[in-house]
This record gives C-alpha cells, structure tokens and sequence, in this order.
C-alpha cells in the first residue's frame, strides 16, 4: 500500500486530505517546517532556526530523514528548497512527485520550468490558477463534513451577524466590506460586521457558526476554504467569482458580488430571511457534492496517485 507525505500548511488543505487518506487505510502525514497562524495540526513538525540561506540546509537535513519512509511526496505551495531545486534528488529517490499549487505561489507567475519537468503531476487548489499552469488539473479543497455540521441561518434577536475573515486585508478587499456594512448601518439596518482575524482556526470557526451572512474575497474571482467552511454550515456566503469561471459552478451556489454591487447584495440579504435560508441550503449540498473529503480523497488515490 502506498505511503504518502503532505509537505506544507496552507489554509489546512493538507490536514484534509491527509486525514481522509488515513480513513481510507493510508499511511498519509503532513509535515511542515514553520508553525501557522491558524494553528492547523501536523503529523511531522521540524521548525526551521537557521537564518537565510542555511535554514534551507536544515530543511534538507530533516526532509531527509523521513523521506525514505513514504513513496509519494505531495508538496503544497512549493517544495523543500526555492524553485523546485530538490526535485531531481527526490526523483533519483524513486519517489513520485505531486506539486499542488494554492494561489500567490503560481499567480501571475507561471510554472516554473523544473516543476514542470519533475513533477509527475501538478494540481491548483482554484480553478483560475489553470491559466498559470495549463497542465494541471483542478482538485476542489477538501472538507471534513463531520466538523461542519448543517447549522443554517438561524433568527434570533438582535444585529443580523456579517463574519468576514480576512488573512490578508488587501488581498480579500476587505476595506470594501467594512465601508459597505457601515453604510448599510448608516441607512438604518441592523447589521454588525464580525472581523475574525489573528486567532486558531478552531475559535475562527465558533464565529462562523454564529453568522448570518459571510462574506469570503472580493478580488480573486473564486472562493476559498473560508467559503466552503461557511457553506457546509448552511450560511449564505457572498463572494465576487469571475465571468470566465462561472462554468465550474453550474448551480451557483454562492452570492455572486463585486466591490461596487456588495451593499446593494446585502440589502437583499438582510431584508430577507428566507432567502437567507435558501441559499444557506443550497450552499450545504453543493459542499456535499463538491467539497466532501472522503470523495476528493478517493478521486485523488485512484486518478491522480495511481
């Protein structure tokens, strides 16, 4: 049975698949070498203290010393040493090579040339990073469905709860959705805005099953793990999702917004709850279908690794 190393941390995509892998009967750990803000666990934990440039010798040392344990390397956002320098060493090992991209490390960048020569596969985590890496194939990120059970938009008394999450304010446009929530407070509507940042993964998500109305990135053009978290609890989620990607998405499952349309989105939102609740439904079974661990796990042992 073959072995598989997540190598890397981001937006806890690699605890997912990993985990989903190990209840399919896999021996499948994450390894990282530098601890997350969100304080997403792993497997293999080897924090790097040497300064530039010799922190990549200590990476090496460490890699090293668990590599012959696993057949396939699934590396997430990039490999051990910049640039994909260590690929060859890891091909000469006989490991195969699985690159998955999650955003800035391929956007307006493109493939690098070793990437694309060692790699025995390449994978994006969004759809629009196709355009950076025309030969790799879209995985949609994985989701435990146990951890985010069906809550739905709930009424209650009060402000009408919008949680928004942003890692980076600039990249999530964040300072669109502040100005659109104050201006609807301005008109009179009870609304408060949620900004969950700088706190463990684990006490961001006691805010989102508190939410009536979230709203994921404004610039990218597609959603991200924050979304399908919300979504799995049955929030009404808004999120601006490009013109040339809407075909991935069928039966939109999610408040199509822009910077300039957001107030007038919310309005809609916030005068009616039961279109709160619609779509919050919708948004859950589309998680199921799409977004479900166990599912991508399977996909990804029987097509991508085999």
């Amino acid at each position: 049975m073959i072995t598989i190393l997540h190598v890397g941390s981001i937006a806890g995509v690699p605890q997912e698949l990993s985990r989903a892998q190990r209840k399919l009967g896999f021996k499948s750990d994450v390894l990282s070498f530098q601890p997350h803000e969100f304080e997403y666990e792993v497997e293999i934990y080897h924090p790097t203290k040497s300064p530039f440039p010799l922190k990549y010798v200590e990476k090496m040392l460490a890699f090293s010393r668990v590599v012959n344990d696993y057949d396939i390397l699934h590396f997430h956002y990039r490999s051990v040493v910049p640039f994909g320098f260590d690929l060859p060493l890891w091909k000469w090992h006989g490991k195969k090579i699985i690159l998955h991209h999650h955003g800035s490390d391929i956007r307006h960048k493109g493939e690098g040339r070793i990437y694309s020569r060692f790699a025995d596969q390449i994978l994006v985590s969004t759809p629009d990073l196709i355009e950076w890496s025309s030969d790799a194939k879209w995985i949609p990120n994985p989701i435990d469905l146990e951890k985010f059970q069906y809550g739905g938009a709930e009424d209650h008394s009060g402000n009408l709860r919008i949680v928004h999450a942003p890692s980076k304010r600039a990249a999530k446009g964040t300072e669109h959705v502040i100005e659109a929530v104050e201006s609807l407070r301005d008109d009179g509507y009870g609304v408060e805005l949620i900004l969950v940042e700088n706190m463990p993964h684990r006490e961001a998500v006691e805010y989102y099953k508190q939410a009536d109305i979230v709203i994921d990135q404004l610039l990218v053009g597609w959603y991200g793990v924050l979304a399908i978290e919300c979504m799995a609890l049955g929030k009404p989620v808004c999120v601006y999702i490009r013109d040339d990607l809407q075909s991935y998405l069928p039966s939109m499952p999610l408040v199509n917004v822009s910077p300039e349309s957001l107030k007038e989105d919310l309005r809609l939102l916030v005068e009616d709850a039961s279109l709160r609740r619609e779509i919050g439904t919708k948004a859950r079974r589309f998680v199921e279908e799409t977004h479900d661990a166990d599912k991508i796990a399977k996909y990804v042992i029987k097509e991508i690794y085999k």
